[in-house]
């Protein structure tokens, strides 16, 4: 059975005294493919755990249950990481609150040496034939990163929030390196024809891409990109639905 690996910045768990499976809409859409694929899951367990046999229990734990490889990251990279780059650079930006958005250029250091850190876990998993799905703005350039080492992967890219206009994005200082990290991909979804129809002027204006309604043409690769709102686990609820409870 072929391998459908999801990559987000954070696995659906909580880990304390015992680790638990968290809910949410990413969850609850993604979860229906394991029906289909050898589904594995790879992504930060939050939180700094420092003890090398802490961490194999965890791991070894993700694993056994929930097919799922944690990233460890430490508070440094977290910082700067998550709570700089991703969500006091990016976030802002995204959202159109630009008055709020700060910016250090360790953080930018930072967000691409994790993006480095998730690539190569992923890599470390993938074989030919397996398909990998990117979510969201903390991975914007993973796409790229994967394309690096293994050009034949079939990459997908799925960005949660917005896409703002030119205008706006042109501000942020790693802009280029940004759209570069999601062209990547070998698709490109978002939640709204406006967000595709902001990317694609972006990357005209700052790149010099040409594109098409659907797709944008690259020397290795072509991108497909799409409107795909986000879904739902459609066969458990109709399970549920014709089960004896209701």
């Amino acid at each position: 059975m072929e391998s459908f690996i999801i990559v987000s910045n954070r696995l659906p768990v909580t880990i304390g005294k015992t680790i638990e499976k968290s809910s949410g809409g990413l969850v609850y859409a993604m979860e229906g493919l394991g029906d289909n694929y050898d589904l594995k899951w790879v992504g930060w367990a939050g939180g700094v755990v420092d003890d090398p046999a802490e961490r194999r229990k965890i791991e070894e734990e993700l694993a056994e249950r929930f097919n799922y490889i944690p990233i460890f990251l430490s508070k440094q990279d977290a910082d700067g990481y998550y709570t700089g780059f991703s969500n006091s650079s990016l976030w802002p930006l995204l959202h159109y609150i630009s008055p709020y958005t700060r910016y250090e250029e360790s953080w930018w250091q930072t967000y691409q040496k994790v993006n480095r850190i998730v690539a190569d876990a992923v890599l470390d998993l993938v074989h030919e034939g397996d398909t990998v799905w990117v979510h969201d703005y903390h991975l914007l350039l993973l796409p790229s990163y994967l394309r690096e080492k293994r050009p034949d992967l079939k990459i997908g890219f799925f960005l949660h929030t917005p896409f703002p206009s030119y205008e706006l994005f042109r501000c942020h200082p790693n802009r280029e390196e940004l759209l570069e990290g999601m062209l990547g991909a070998n698709l490109i979804g978002f939640h709204t024809f406006g967000y595709l129809r902001h990317f694609r002027s972006t990357i005209l204006r700052l790149l010099g891409l040409e594109s098409e309604i659907d797709r944008i043409p690259q020397e290795s690769h072509q991108t497909t990109i799409g409107v795909y709102p986000i879904g739902i686990n459609s066969l458990k609820f109709l399970r549920e639905l014709q089960s004896a409870e209701y």
